[in-house]
């Protein structure tokens, strides 16, 4: 009987060590929590007054792919003052990602982003074409009806060049190191498998969001 109720206060004092670390992970914003995290850096975002929500994800990637009705479906009930945008990945070394970073901006530079981008998914994952291929990515554009000329024009340009400058440094200091990841407000890091699935996560995102607002 003894042993029994040493084990029973045993768990009863675990139990609530457990809860006073679940207040605190998910408290505010005052802790990192298991499903996100604190950047080390804080990053500066573009839109001044908004609040900013960032998708890095790869045009490779499954995952992104998998994901991306419901990154559609979210970025559609977002209220006025949140801002969301997606960056193309890049990381060093990864030569298997360029063609698709750079037919991303390419699109974003030519303002063709939000028509094509759920397509060139479709391209990769479905219809296999290459299009880390230039010659294959040329058909392509010409296909969904965007002049090639300009298109290629555009691809070659040196701000293009640039644009994958910054696409290296953003998944740097972003510290990206798997897709798809979510940034909110340049400050928090969340995931599918931080936030223990993909409906969890825009939960965890919106949560994030409501703790960013001007307290009134």
């Amino acid at each position: 009987m003894k042993l029994y109720r040493h084990l029973a206060y045993a768990f009863a004092a675990f139990s609530i060590t457990l809860a006073g670390v679940a207040a605190v992970a998910h408290g505010a914003g005052r802790a990192e929590g298991p499903e996100f995290s604190r950047l080390a850096t804080p990053q500066p975002t573009e839109s001044p007054g908004k609040i900013e929500v960032i998708e890095f994800f790869w045009y490779g990637c499954p995952h992104c792919d998998s994901i991306e009705s419901r990154v559609e479906a979210w970025q559609k009930r977002l209220p006025k003052d949140v801002v969301f945008r997606r960056e193309h990945v890049l990381w060093g070394g990864r030569s298997d990602m360029e063609g698709h970073a750079k037919l991303f901006v390419t699109l974003r530079a030519m303002g063709l982003l939000e028509k094509h981008h759920r397509a060139a998914f479709d391209a990769v994952h479905r219809s296999k074409v290459e299009l880390r291929k230039e010659a294959a990515l040329l058909d392509w554009v010409a296909k969904q009806g965007i002049d090639r000329a300009k298109f290629e024009a555009a691809y070659k340009s040196f701000s293009i060049n640039a644009q994958m400058g910054r696409a290296k440094s953003l998944t740097q200091n972003y510290g990206v190191a798997g897709v798809p990841t979510f940034v909110i407000n340049g400050k928090y890091v969340t995931s599918p498998g931080s936030a223990h699935g993909e409906e969890r996560m825009f939960a965890v995102i919106d949560k994030l969001i409501a703790e960013e607002r001007p307290k009134k």
